[in-house]
């Protein structure tokens, strides 16, 4: 893993770390594409953090926030339509990230499968492949093993993650990272996969990042 540069996000108490500017190896077809720098959330929002945007904002509560299945402080928040997440990172001065920003923060420089390498999860790298019926988002950041070069937690399972791009114009928006309920196949860091925009599911949640 990488030493780089990390802030502290004030609004939300997020540590955010700096992905370079520089090329990366990004897709299945495995192309080179060049990414300006910027910073990323090392965890997903959490439900901590959502809470207090609630509490400044009077904005709704997510859709399973008295689920004691989805709602404990550390889980990463869910139940947020892509709306709901623009509007919180603009309340806390940050933004989606774009889908290519959001590989290269998972993936590193070097066109691995996953986050860690190329060998396949196991439970001490990601959440994931769990019960719909009695599974849940593991708490951030306990999956050590499981950390991206750029030293982002939890971007592979435990719950999509949003990002600003459109897959289908007008239609659906991108989500990135695979879910705790989700095979293996699923987490690889080029996997692309969509949602309505305005879903609020259990297994959906984002992280934010901010122009370097």
């Amino acid at each position: 893993m990488m030493k780089l540069a990390s802030i502290i996000n004030e609004k939300d108490g997020s540590e955010m770390v700096l992905v370079p500017s520089g090329e990366f190896i990004m897709g299945e077809e495995r192309r080179t594409v060049f990414v300006e720098a910027f910073y990323i959330d090392i965890f997903p929002v959490t439900n901590l953090q959502y809470k207090k945007f609630i509490e400044e904002t009077g904005s709704p509560e997510p859709l399973f926030w008295n689920n004691e299945r989805f709602n404990k402080p550390a889980q990463p928040v869910v139940g947020v339509s892509w709306k709901d997440a623009v509007s919180y990172t603009k309340w806390a001065g940050k933004r989606l990230p774009r889908e290519v920003e959001w590989e290269k923060a998972a993936r590193g420089v070097d066109g691995r499968e996953y986050p860690w390498g190329n060998i396949q999860p196991d439970s001490m790298k990601a959440a994931y492949n769990q019960d719909p019926n009695t599974g849940s988002p593991a708490l951030v950041g306990n999956r050590k093993e499981g950390v991206s070069p750029f030293g982002c937690f939890d971007m592979a399972g435990n719950v999509w993650e949003w990002c600003e791009d459109w897959y289908e114009e007008g239609k659906f928006r991108v989500v990135r990272g695979g879910s705790w309920l989700n095979h293996h196949y699923i987490l690889r860091s080029a996997y692309r996969s969509c949602s309505y925009p305005e879903g609020k599911d259990n297994n959906v949640g984002f992280r934010c990042v901010k122009d370097a």
